[in-house]
Protein backbone atom coordinates (compact mmCIF):
# COMPACT_ATOMS: atom_id res chain seq x y z
CA UNK A 1 0.00 0.00 0.00
CA UNK A 2 1.18 2.99 -1.15
CA UNK A 3 1.37 6.41 1.90
CA UNK A 4 -0.20 9.21 0.48
CA UNK A 5 1.02 13.17 1.46
CA UNK A 6 -1.96 15.43 1.91
CA UNK A 7 -2.43 18.74 0.80
CA UNK A 8 -0.21 21.51 3.71
CA UNK A 9 -4.11 23.09 3.96
CA UNK A 10 -5.19 21.66 7.00
CA UNK A 11 -8.91 21.98 5.63
CA UNK A 12 -8.70 20.23 1.83
CA UNK A 13 -8.59 16.55 1.60
CA UNK A 14 -6.85 16.35 -0.95
CA UNK A 15 -3.71 13.79 -1.67
CA UNK A 16 -0.92 13.06 -3.71
CA UNK A 17 1.24 9.98 -4.30
CA UNK A 18 4.26 10.05 -2.00
CA UNK A 19 6.72 8.65 -4.63
CA UNK A 20 5.74 11.57 -7.14
CA UNK A 21 6.42 14.16 -4.71
CA UNK A 22 8.03 15.54 -1.71
CA UNK A 23 6.86 15.71 1.87
CA UNK A 24 4.87 18.68 1.43
CA UNK A 25 3.04 19.88 -1.17
CA UNK A 26 0.05 21.52 -1.71
CA UNK A 27 -2.92 21.74 -4.11
CA UNK A 28 -3.75 23.89 -7.23
CA UNK A 29 -7.12 24.68 -5.90
CA UNK A 30 -5.38 25.92 -2.32
CA UNK A 31 -2.31 27.48 -4.34
CA UNK A 32 -5.00 29.29 -6.51
CA UNK A 33 -6.79 30.79 -3.01
CA UNK A 34 -3.16 32.15 -2.43
CA UNK A 35 -2.76 36.09 -3.00
CA UNK A 36 -1.65 36.59 -6.69
CA UNK A 37 1.54 37.98 -5.82
CA UNK A 38 2.98 35.26 -3.90
CA UNK A 39 1.44 32.86 -6.58
CA UNK A 40 3.86 34.80 -9.10
CA UNK A 41 6.94 35.14 -7.08
CA UNK A 42 6.58 31.68 -6.31
CA UNK A 43 6.57 30.59 -10.31
CA UNK A 44 9.54 32.76 -11.02
CA UNK A 45 11.56 30.92 -8.34
CA UNK A 46 10.38 27.68 -10.39
CA UNK A 47 11.12 29.17 -13.80
CA UNK A 48 14.30 30.79 -13.12
CA UNK A 49 15.55 27.23 -11.87
CA UNK A 50 14.46 25.35 -14.52
CA UNK A 51 16.19 27.91 -16.95
CA UNK A 52 19.54 27.21 -15.19
CA UNK A 53 18.82 23.28 -15.25
CA UNK A 54 18.35 24.03 -19.24
CA UNK A 55 21.57 25.93 -19.44
CA UNK A 56 23.34 23.92 -17.13
CA UNK A 57 22.87 21.09 -19.80
CA UNK A 58 23.07 22.98 -22.98
CA UNK A 59 27.13 23.65 -22.16
CA UNK A 60 30.13 21.54 -22.17
CA UNK A 61 32.00 23.85 -20.02
CA UNK A 62 33.00 22.48 -16.91
CA UNK A 63 33.39 25.70 -15.27
CA UNK A 64 30.01 27.47 -16.41
CA UNK A 65 28.62 24.11 -15.51
CA UNK A 66 29.26 24.43 -11.92
CA UNK A 67 28.38 28.23 -11.86
CA UNK A 68 25.18 27.44 -12.95
CA UNK A 69 24.19 24.59 -10.93
CA UNK A 70 25.57 26.97 -7.85
CA UNK A 71 23.04 29.79 -9.27
CA UNK A 72 20.60 27.22 -9.07
CA UNK A 73 20.99 26.36 -5.88
CA UNK A 74 20.70 29.31 -4.75
CA UNK A 75 17.25 30.21 -6.58
CA UNK A 76 16.19 26.84 -4.88
CA UNK A 77 16.88 27.94 -1.59
CA UNK A 78 15.17 30.97 -1.84
CA UNK A 79 12.38 29.20 -3.11
CA UNK A 80 11.96 26.79 0.42
CA UNK A 81 12.60 29.96 2.56
CA UNK A 82 9.48 31.84 0.47
CA UNK A 83 7.80 28.26 1.01
CA UNK A 84 8.48 28.12 4.56
CA UNK A 85 7.92 32.02 5.76
CA UNK A 86 5.35 32.63 3.45
CA UNK A 87 3.17 29.89 1.82
CA UNK A 88 2.84 27.52 5.12
CA UNK A 89 2.33 30.25 7.18
CA UNK A 90 -0.73 31.52 5.22
CA UNK A 91 -2.57 28.01 5.60
CA UNK A 92 -0.94 26.97 8.85
CA UNK A 93 -1.20 29.63 11.30
CA UNK A 94 -4.53 29.94 13.56
CA UNK A 95 -6.96 33.08 12.81
CA UNK A 96 -6.87 35.08 15.86
CA UNK A 97 -10.74 35.16 17.66
CA UNK A 98 -11.80 38.42 18.31
CA UNK A 99 -11.52 39.27 21.63
CA UNK A 100 -10.87 41.89 24.49
CA UNK A 101 -7.16 40.89 23.85
CA UNK A 102 -6.94 41.43 19.91
CA UNK A 103 -9.12 44.40 19.90
CA UNK A 104 -6.52 46.19 22.69
CA UNK A 105 -3.58 45.15 20.41
CA UNK A 106 -5.24 46.46 16.84
CA UNK A 107 -5.72 49.65 19.03
CA UNK A 108 -2.01 49.67 20.34
CA UNK A 109 -2.55 49.26 23.94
Amino acid sequence: MSERIACINPHCRRTFKAEEHSSEVICRKCFRSLPEHVRKEHRSYWREIRMWDRRSKRTGDELRITKMIALRDRVSFRLGRHWDTVIKPFFTQPEKPMGLESFLEDVGL
